[in-house]
């Protein structure tokens, strides 16, 4: 009798082989790299936006590298719905890559607004000092605990302030201006403490709510102001600077422990070259979206020292509030990194 269903049981290993599927244990990693891989990966932005060109450049890499045997699809402008959603597909197991900003993958992994208080960095090297070394342990830590996987930080770049009611130079010139925010608490208090009405509203609406007066100003990079041609219902941009937004690389865990090793290593250079390609170019591209937007009308202020410390005295509040969310040590390590 059990020698039956020994042979049985051989007899199907062998079937399920000639079929192409491996017979791998429950909780081990496939590690057979025979079989084609197609990954689906989502963002907000448009196709003009330069972590999108850096996700085409990711993709190009990743299946050059690997012969063709892993190939991404990238699926631009909320096709596979809203950051968040996003997020539980990765969780589920339904999208496998999603470029997303700090601020919604805080819902996620608190600790990871740390990226987002507002005024936090000096500069763009004190971002990739932070973000590219070991404190991005202690930023994204627990992101395996919520079935996703952390593998690079691009750049959506600084975020600067439009609206259509006044220029706004000084904090008292938000008081009353209704700002669409991101879906993030942390944002919500950050306008509340400038006396502004922020309502959170997702990516994909905004253009239509600016335009249809729902809201009066909104928030964002200048790749994407430009791009989203926000240029078109409102008139006036603040080179505020208020906050850095990254594009977090998140891949689902559940399907990350599908791909073979080899192919993960391949996986994880080349999201790093497409985040240098993506950092050169938002560097090069943010003086010219800048000038882009002037002449399509925009009124473009830049901020003095002065203006910039008087913005900041009123985010001393938002700060105290995040130090028991984020923890004070956390926010003084990348206040203070070198």
């Amino acid at each position: 009798m059990w020698k039956k269903i020994l042979k049985l049981a051989m007899v199907s290993t062998c079937l399920i082989a000639i079929a192409g599927f491996p017979v791998v244990a429950e909780g081990q990693q496939d590690s057979s790299a025979d079989k084609p891989i197609t990954l689906k990966l989502g963002h907000v932005a448009p196709e003009s936006e330069p972590y999108h060109l850096a996700a085409v450049r990711f993709s190009e890499l990743v299946e050059d590298r690997t012969d063709g045997m892993v190939k991404i699809n990238i699926f631009p402008n909320s096709q596979l719905g809203a950051q968040r959603d996003m997020i539980e597909g990765l969780q589920m197991g339904t999208v496998d890559i999603v470029l997303t900003t700090s601020a919604v993958l805080a819902n996620f992994i608190p600790t990871s607004q740390v990226i987002e208080l507002p005024f936090m960095f000096r500069n763009r090297d004190h971002v990739y000092s932070v973000v590219d070394g070991p404190l991005a342990k202690e930023i994204y830590k627990g992101a395996e605990d919520q079935g996703l996987k952390v593998i690079s930080t691009w750049e959506n770049g600084f975020r600067n302030i439009t609206n259509d009611v006044r220029p706004v130079s000084t904090p008292s010139d938000m008081n009353g201006i209704k700002i669409r925010v991101m879906e993030n608490q942390m944002y919500i208090d950050m306008f509340n403490a400038l006396g502004a009405n922020p309502v959170p509203i997702a990516r994909s609406e905004l253009f239509t709510a600016l335009q249809q007066g729902t809201v009066d100003a909104q928030e964002n990079p200048m790749g994407q102001i430009y791009s989203s041609r926000f240029y078109e219902v409102q008139d006036y941009v603040t080179l505020s600077r208020h906050t850095y937004s990254p594009e977090v690389v998140v891949i689902s865990l559940k399907n990350w422990k599908k791909i073979p090793s080899e192919y993960q290593s391949i996986i994880q250079n080349a999201a790093a070259e497409a985040r240098d390609y993506c950092r050169d170019m938002k560097i090069e591209k943010d003086t010219e979206f800048i000038e882009a937007v002037k002449k399509e009308g925009m009124q473009v202020t830049e901020l003095t020292p002065e203006q910039v410390a008087m913005f900041q005295d009123k985010m001393k509040p938002v700060w105290k509030k995040y130090y028991d969310i984020i923890g004070e040590d956390l926010i003084q390590k990348v206040y203070n990194h070198k």
